[in-house]
């Protein structure tokens, strides 16, 4: 899956002359964090509530309501935004947006075709996609987690399971176990809520169900 599949195109954006007290009003009125400043859609930086509080008065200033917006009115937002802006492209993987998004610790990034802003990808977007990989939103369905042996076919054998019981299997995540490179850590959805039937075929199979977490000791 790329990028272009899942990022936000309906873009609020503002411009490097913007006040940061129009900015500060955008941010409260549709509930985010950070704006693209663009200019002919061209991406110049990125403004963020903290970049606003951080050139903000204190909130013990003995100014008044008036006296504060008439401050934050003259500064314009070329003069708070943060310049240098890690981004990303339509092309790009969705795993990679979100290693990126991970390594550089921001919350969003901007995506950008050759010099056009284009749309925004954010860790919410992501977590969506996790939702939707994992199938959490298929009713009725329940969760296995199941310990195999990281050979191959394994996985094949477990769809079979599954089909034989007359039920779909609707996702399906494995990776090797970073504690024993032997077994492979494998969550499947199946599209019923009887998960006492499901643990008792995989176990009837001689697979090992992990229901709860437990701590190592």
């Amino acid at each position: 899956m790329f990028v272009g599949k899942r990022m936000s195109r309906n873009l609020i954006t503002v411009a490097p002359d913007t006040s940061i007290l129009k900015v500060k009003n955008l941010l409260k009125e549709h509930n985010i964090d950070q704006i693209p400043v663009a200019e002919d859609r061209k991406l110049v930086g990125i403004i963020t509530d903290r970049d606003i509080r951080d050139n903000s008065p204190s909130p013990a200033s003995t100014l008044s309501v008036h006296e504060l917006n008439y401050l934050l009115s003259e500064i314009k937002t070329e003069k708070v935004m943060t310049k240098k802006v890690f981004t990303t492209t339509p092309g790009t993987t969705i795993e990679e947006a979100a290693r990126l998004i991970n390594e550089k610790h921001v919350n969003s990034l901007p995506v950008v075709a050759g010099d056009e802003l284009v749309g925004l990808i954010t860790t919410c977007d992501l977590l969506n996609v996790l939702l939707d990989f994992m199938g959490v939103h298929s009713t009725p369905s329940c969760r296995v987690q199941l310990r195999l042996p990281s050979s191959a076919g394994e996985i094949a054998k477990v769809e079979s399971i599954i089909n034989d019981m007359g039920l779909t299997m609707v996702s399906i995540i494995s990776t090797i176990d970073e504690d024993n490179p032997g077994v492979r850590s494998t969550l499947v959805r199946v599209g019923t809520d009887n998960i006492d039937d499901l643990h008792k075929a995989f176990e009837d199979a001689g697979y090992t169900t992990i229901d709860e977490y437990r701590v190592e000791k």
